[in-house]
């Protein structure tokens, strides 16, 4: 009994690490959405309009929000098909997006080493592995767009270091998006939606890192990002940089992320570079909830 429940110990069906490069990503940020303005993500247009109509084949109409927040929001659950007649209206080959899906994020986070600023963001994730055919990504609204590209770790700028030495200035920076809210599914972005699934951060790699400042990581978990929930605190990442790549895995200290979750980092150091970085890759399990009607020798 102790050697099979070793062995299968509750273990999920599947292990991912974000980011990862067999598929690509991208973001686009929006400071202003206009009725008419359209988004092209793939081979679909989404236009904004106030009022819906019937769009054509390859066009989603989304009706436009009374915040900006809103409408982006409305977006992103448009790329992934989501059921909602008073705001949503699907032409043929839409629902959901055949070729990418898109989560919303206000938080800061990067693609590579690519920063993309706190705002009102989608985080675009393509849904095939190992493509190379190239992707469109094209707004007429007012925003800012990174093509898709493949990355292989995110990087974290130390933003909170000012002045100071010897620790007196250790403070944490910004929330940074790991992973977004509804993101995490089985089988890649082209897999099945679990809604219910939970997951957990059991590893953080370190990739490289800019400097020998000793580096300390908070992870936090939220389902609106309004309200954070700190679940690890203070977990040690180091100080060597002697390599650049260096791939030290740290292994984390935290529980079961609940399902509709997404989940940031806090970094802070006892350097003084506000623009000193580290570079990071995490790896996480999946908790579908069929798991728990099953027996550890079932799974």
């Amino acid at each position: 009994m102790r050697t099979g429940i070793l062995l299968n110990h509750w273990h999920p069906i599947e292990t991912a690490t974000a980011p990862d490069m067999a598929s690509r990503r991208a973001s686009i940020t929006f400071t202003n959405i206009a009725n008419g303005n359209n988004v092209v993500i793939g081979t679909v247009t989404y236009t904004f309009v106030t009022s819906l109509g019937s769009p054509a084949a390859n066009n989603v109409q989304v009706r436009i929000q009374g915040t900006l927040r809103g409408s982006v929001k409305k977006l992103a659950e448009a790329t992934r098909g989501s059921q909602d007649a008073s705001n949503i209206a699907y032409g043929t080959g839409t629902n959901p997006n055949p070729t990418c899906t898109s989560y919303w994020t206000s938080q800061i986070f990067s693609i590579g080493d690519v920063f993309v600023a706190s705002g009102e963001s989608l985080f675009v994730l393509e849904r095939a592995e190992n493509i190379i055919t190239a992707l469109t990504l094209t707004a007429t609204a007012t925003a800012t767009i990174n093509a898709f590209t493949r990355a292989s770790y995110l990087r974290y700028v130390m933003s909170g270091n000012v002045s100071g030495s010897g620790g007196i200035n250790s403070v944490r920076g910004p929330l940074h998006t790991v992973l977004p809210i509804g993101s995490v599914v089985i089988g890649g972005q082209g897999g099945t939606l679990y809604p219910e699934t939970t997951y957990d951060c059991h590893l953080l790699t370190l990739c490289r890192q800019s400097d020998t400042s000793e580096k300390e990581l908070d992870l936090y978990i939220s389902n609106d990002e309004v309200t954070f929930t700190r679940i690890s605190r203070s977990t040690p990442v180091g100080a060597d940089s002697t390599t650049e790549s260096q791939h030290v895995h740290i292994e984390m200290r935290q529980s079961r992320i609940p399902t509709g979750y997404g989940m940031y980092i806090r970094m802070g150091s006892n350097g003084t570079s506000s623009t000193a970085y580290c570079d990071l890759k995490f790896t996480y399990h999946l908790y579908p909830v069929a798991l728990a009607t099953t027996t550890p020798f079932e799974q």
